[in-house]
């Protein structure tokens, strides 16, 4: 059962990360071609919205599930706390900053408004939220406080 928690949990968060990588690689391709992108960014967008709530669920999931089911980790560890507090910055900062920056970028696409400026504030939101999920599997791999 450790086992297949571990794995499962390390492939939900590869999932969630190499995802976040890659769109932001595609969109900021994208934006840079312009109208030679067609429909491709709103396409992507709802593609996002549909995959990374499911990654970032199975690990939140997965990850208590380890809490729960394996020793020695408890909720006493402090990379466990790091992990979910990622979690939450994500639920929190994905409605408020990350799609609305989203937003802005396809809608500067669509000519309402400046796609340099909007994509410049998408990669400043894309790299926070990155960093926050590199600071969590830092924490998860040196077991943080444990």
């Amino acid at each position: 059962m450790r086992d297949g928690l571990v794995i499962l949990h390390i492939l939900s968060a590869a999932t969630w990360i190499g995802g976040g990588l890659y769109s932001w690689y595609a969109f900021s391709q994208l934006a840079k071609a312009g109208s030679e992108a067609g429909d491709s960014i709103p396409r992507l967008a709802a593609t996002a919205d549909r995959y990374f709530g499911p990654a970032a669920g199975l690990t939140l999931i997965s990850g208590i599930a380890l809490v729960l089911f394996v020793d020695p980790w408890g909720w006493s560890d402090v990379f466990v706390w790091i992990g979910i507090g990622v979690f939450v910055f994500s639920a929190i900062w994905q409605p408020l900053v990350s799609s609305k920056v989203q937003t802005r970028l396809v809608g500067s696409l669509e000519g309402d408004g400046d796609t340099r400026a909007a994509l410049s504030g998408f990669n400043r939101s894309t790299a926070i939220e990155m960093a926050t999920l590199v600071i969590a599997v830092w924490a998860m791999v040196t077991k943080m406080g444990s």
